[in-house]
Order: C-alpha cells, then sequence, then structure tokens
C-alpha cells in the first residue's frame, strides 16, 4: 500500500451532530438536497419553478404549500435560475414579475455569457457562483444542459457521481437544488418510469415532482417520491396570464392524471364517431331522446361513449334537450339547435 497515499477524515458517529431535516417548501422540497421536477413540453413547469423561485425571494407561502401562512415565518431569499431554454430578457423576468417576485432576490446568468456553457452540475464555476452569492435555492433548466460533455450517461452510476456534487454543495453552503427535466411519453409510464435519461436521477433526488394536465385541462404537481415524510397531496392548478395559480388539492397521482388522458385518448376516436351518429340521427328533425339512446345501443356506441358525446355537442351548442308534455305523458325530445335562427 502506498504510504503516501491521501485519505479521506474518519469520523465516528458519536462525533456527528444529529439533525432534524428542514424544509424550503414543505413537503415537497426539502432543504439542502435535490428535488428533481419532471413533466412534458408545456406542462407548466416553468411557470412552477418561477412561481417557487418567486415565493423564495419575496419570503412568501409558495402557491402550492399546504401549511397556513400565518405559521410560516421566512425571510427573503436569494434565488440562482440557470435556464438554457427561456430568455431572462424575453421570457423569465416577465414570469418573475407576474409571479410577483423581488427581482433583486432573483439571479441569473445570460446566455448571451460566454461561460454559461460552462457551468456543469460538477464543475469549478458553479460551486464559485454558489459560493459567492450565497443562494438558498438554485434552479437547473433542463437536466441535459448542466450535464458534463464527456459524461457517459449509459454508464452505470455515472449520473448518481455527477450529481452527488451538489449534495455536498448543499450542506456546505445551505443550498438547496431543483433539477428540471423532461419525463418521457411512453404509454401507462408514470412516477419513475417516467424520468427520462436514468434511474440515476430519481435515485439520489429526496423528492420527485411531477407536473402534468389533467384530462378537463388542468395541470397538477404530484409528489411521486419523498424520503423524509409522507408524499404530499397532488396540487390541483391553472396558469393564469402565464402564472400558476393553486386551485385545490386531490388524493390522485401521476398514474390515476395519466391512465385518464390515455382513456381520453382511446375515447376521442369513439366519441367522434358518436357525435357524427348523433347528428345524423337528429339531421331530420328532433326525436324523443329515448330512441336516439336505443339507436345508438343498436350501433354499438357505449352508454359512456354516448354520453361524453352528448356533453361536448352541449358545450358545442349543438344539442339541445326539451321535454313536452305533463306527469306520465311527458317526451324528452333531442335536437339539433338551428344556429341560423
Amino acid at each position: 500500500m502506498n504510504g503516501n497515499m491521501q485519505l479521506p477524515k474518519i469520523i465516528t458517529m458519536e462525533e456527528v451532530e444529529e439533525k432534524e431535516v428542514q424544509w424550503l417548501v414543505p413537503p415537497y422540497i426539502p432543504k439542502n438536497c435535490i428535488t428533481i421536477m419532471g413533466g412534458d413540453g408545456g406542462s407548466g413547469k416553468t411557470s412552477v419553478s418561477c412561481g417557487i423561485a418567486a415565493a423564495i425571494s419575496t419570503g412568501k407561502k409558495v402557491f402550492f404549500d399546504s401549511i397556513p401562512e400565518n405559521f410560516l415565518v421566512c425571510n427573503p431569499q436569494k434565488v440562482l435560475f440557470l435556464s438554457s431554454e427561456d430568455s431572462i430578457e424575453y421570457t423569465l423576468k416577465t414570469k418573475f414579475r407576474k409571479s410577483g417576485a423581488d427581482l433583486r432576490n432573483i439571479i441569473s446568468v445570460s446566455l448571451q455569457d460566454r461561460l454559461f456553457k460552462d457551468i456543469k452540475f460538477n464543475s469549478p464555476i458553479l460551486e464559485a457562483l454558489i459560493e459567492r452569492e450565497r443562494p438558498a435555492l438554485v434552479i437547473f433548466d433542463p437536466l441535459q444542459s448542466f450535464i458534463p460533455s464527456n459524461m457517459a450517461m449509459e454508464k452505470r452510476n455515472a449520473m448518481r457521481d455527477c450529481l452527488s456534487c451538489l449534495l455536498g454543495l448543499g450542506e456546505k453552503y445551505s443550498c438547496t437544488f431543483i433539477i428540471i427535466c423532461h419525463t418521457n411519453k411512453r404509454s401507462n409510464a408514470w412516477g419513475r418510469k417516467r424520468i427520462s435519461d436514468s434511474a440515476d436521477i430519481w435515485d439520489i433526488a429526496r423528492s420527485v415532482l411531477i407536473v402534468g394536465q389533467t384530462s378537463d385541462g388542468k395541470r397538477y404537481i404530484s409528489q411521486e417520491k419523498n424520503s423524509y415524510s409522507e408524499e404530499g397531496q397532488t396540487a390541483i392548478f391553472s396558469i393564469n396570464d402565464g402564472v400558476a395559480v393553486f386551485e385545490q388539492y386531490s388524493d390522485k397521482k401521476d398514474r390515476d392524471f395519466v391512465q385518464e388522458m390515455d382513456f381520453c385518448a382511446r375515447q376521442a376516436p369513439q366519441r367522434t364517431d358518436a357525435e357524427n351518429f348523433i347528428y345524423e340521427f337528429l339531421r331530420d328533425g328532433k326525436k324523443p331522446t329515448k330512441e336516439l339512446d336505443e339507436a345508438a345501443e343498436a350501433a354499438g356506441i357505449s352508454n359512456h361513449t354516448l354520453r361524453r358525446a352528448k356533453e361536448q355537442l352541449r358545450s358545442k351548442k349543438i344539442l339541445g334537450v326539451k321535454s313536452e308534455g305533463n306527469g306520465k305523458n311527458k317526451i324528452f325530445y333531442s335536437y339539433l339547435i338551428d344556429k341560423s335562427s
């Protein structure tokens, strides 16, 4: 053995200071750790991340944090937001401003800066930036832009080795990291299988959030992994003028929403056929709704598909329903609405 080899310092567990987990956003984002936020393009990842950064910059409650605001006492803190996908001049500043951020506490590096390309997860320049600026939160968007160019992602544990340096920076500088990544679009994939590129990304993260779209046009943030607590409830939100706006909590998870979207995608052609059937059946004038339902069943259209088709046509103001008669003689009729009148 080489007697001149430099070895790491060994410490006993008796010497270790025992600490409780602290939260940047309880229970969704643990402090001084890595949180992964995945989502498809257009799902709202940027609006969510800008909303988180805005809240940290002002010391206010993050929009999907379930803890009452009067229980939270937070000081405004600095956020380093690094994005290779959105211009800070044309996109991000507007989102931060509309989200109510203290713009003095949001710092970034312009894509036009020649050193931007040198900022990688394991680069000395990243640690130097964190040491000088002391941000409470660093957001990387997207993951692929900050992976060293010489790293072989297909190599086992390569991603873990690349990201593990962030854990050391988190403890050294009391800094929390959010890494935004794209999710894959494979059918019947959710949770862990939705995180692209490497299983190591999931493994090294202490919290994993999936941002997606619901079948009724809303958005959701589902916590799919929480190493320090029970998983938080899923937050349902909408995007209003580029700003993420919380609406309600749900017990559904990413799996539920993915399956609903897959089901709707499979049902779409059948629903279109049902809509065409209704239109053709009523083209000559109003007919008893019971006859319409019986004819649709005979044509092989399920009750569920027929109901959804009716809802769609009513929302488009194409299908109308009215009743005639009273008591036992009351009959409901379906008809096409004449838009020319």
